[in-house]
């Protein structure tokens, strides 16, 4: 899968799509830690 060059992304593009994996990766921690709390204090 080769890029095309002229296709260059702009700062803008690649700022929003880092937010978005950001967001989307905070999301997965924060359900993680959350199931582990609820682990925590239901089985214990």
């Amino acid at each position: 899968m080769t890029r095309n060059p002229q296709e260059r992304r702009t700062p803008e593009q690649i700022r929003a799509s880092n937010r978005r994996i950001g967001l989307v990766m905070f999301a997965i921690a924060a359900i993680f830690f959350a199931s582990v709390i609820i682990n925590q204090a239901w089985f214990s």
